[in-house]
C-alpha cells in the first residue's frame, strides 16, 4: 500500500531526563545522597515512557501508511504545511501547538500518565491506535476550544493562546500595577498581577486563585486579580468574573519591567509602562479530537 503524503505533524518534548541530566552533562559524581540518585530513577524513569509511547505512536502511523514528519518543540516549524497535528509529551507540548495553529485537527497524546498530568491530552498509547483509525476512515468527533487573542501595542503580531495568561511585573516580589478596564469600567489596581484564562485552562492557575472550573468547549474567558492590595485605595470593583464571548479586557501598564506570560513561562512579552494589552476570545478556535 502506498504511504500517504507526510500531512501529518508529530510534535514531540525533550524530557527533563534529557534536559537536566544528558543535554547539560550535569556532572554527578560527588552526589553521593541516596535521594538525589532516587529523583535521577525517577526522571529516567518517566524519560523511558516518554519515548517508549513516542516510539509507538510511530510505530502505529508507519502502520497504516500515513506520513509524518517529526519535530522536537521548541523548533521553527511550518505548521501551516499539515492537516493534523500530534502532539506527544504533556500539556505544555499541546500548547505548543495550539498556539500555532489554525484551522488543523490536534491530538494530544499523554505519553508519560503517572507522571505527567496531561489534562489537555484526548490519547494515550492505550487508545492512540483505535484514534487513527478513526482518522483514516473519517470517523472522528471534534470539539472547539477557545483561544485568547493577545493584541499587545508594543508587539508586532497578535498571540493566540489556549490556557492562560498572566500580567504582572517581572520581579515576583514587586508590586503589579495596571489599570483594569472591562467595558466602561476602568479602575487601577495594585496586586501581584492578573490571570486571564480561556475555559480549557480554568482548571488550572486561575482555578487555584478561586476561579471557577469551566467547559472546555464553553465560549467564555475569565479573569482573577492575584493578592489585591487594598491599603488607601477605594474598593475594587473588578476582582474577577466570567465574561461573554464578546467582551474584552483591556489592561495599561503602569510598570517600567511588566511581563505577560503566555500559556506558563516558555512564551513572556514585555509589557512596559503605558503600554495597553487587549485580551478577548480568539475567532479561530481550535479543533481537537476527541476521544
Amino acid at each position: 500500500m502506498r504511504v500517504l503524503q507526510p500531512k501529518v505533524l508529530l510534535l514531540y518534548k525533550k524530557s527533563a531526563y534529557s534536559i537536566y541530566f544528558h543535554d547539560w552533562k550535569i556532572h554527578l559524581i560527588g552526589h553521593k545522597k541516596r535521594n538525589f540518585h532516587n529523583e535521577i530513577h525517577r526522571f529516567k524513569k518517566a524519560h523511558d515512557e516518554h519515548f517508549m509511547a513516542l516510539k509507538t505512536v510511530e510505530r502505529i502511523l508507519r502502520q497504516y501508511n500515513i506520513g509524518y514528519k517529526k519535530y522536537a518543540r521548541g523548533q521553527n516549524i511550518p505548521y501551516e504545511h499539515y492537516g493534523l497535528v500530534i502532539t506527544v509529551g504533556g500539556d505544555g507540548t499541546f500548547l505548543e501547538a495550539a498556539r500555532n495553529i489554525k484551522g488543523q485537527l490536534i491530538l494530544g497524546v499523554n505519553s508519560a500518565p503517572r507522571s505527567s498530568v496531561g489534562k489537555l491530552c484526548t490519547a494515550t498509547t492505550k487508545n492512540f491506535e483505535k484514534l487513527i483509525k478513526g482518522i483514516v476512515s473519517n470517523d472522528i468527533r471534534v470539539d472547539s476550544w477557545q483561544r485568547l487573542r493577545l493584541e499587545l501595542g508594543s508587539h508586532n503580531r497578535r498571540v493566540e493562546c489556549l490556557n492562560d495568561i498572566l500580567i504582572c511585573h517581572s520581579n515576583p516580589a514587586a508590586v503589579s500595577r495596571y489599570y483594569l478596564k472591562i467595558g466602561r469600567s476602568k479602575e487601577e489596581q495594585r496586586s501581584s498581577g492578573v490571570w486571564i484564562a480561556t475555559p480549557a485552562g480554568s482548571s488550572g492557575a486561575i482555578h487555584s486563585a478561586g476561579g471557577k472550573a469551566l467547559k472546555a468547549t464553553e465560549k467564555k474567558m475569565q479573569y482573577m486579580p492575584r493578592e489585591l492590595y487594598a491599603g488607601g485605595n477605594p474598593p475594587y470593583r473588578l476582582k474577577g468574573g466570567i465574561l461573554a464571548k464578546r467582551q474584552v479586557i483591556a489592561v495599561t501598564s503602569l510598570m517600567r519591567n511588566g511581563m505577560v506570560f503566555v500559556d506558563g513561562t516558555h512564551v513572556h512579552l514585555k509589557f512596559p509602562f503605558n503600554t495597553t494589552l487587549t485580551v478577548s476570545l480568539s475567532p479561530d478556535p481550535i479543533k481537537v479530537i476527541k476521544a
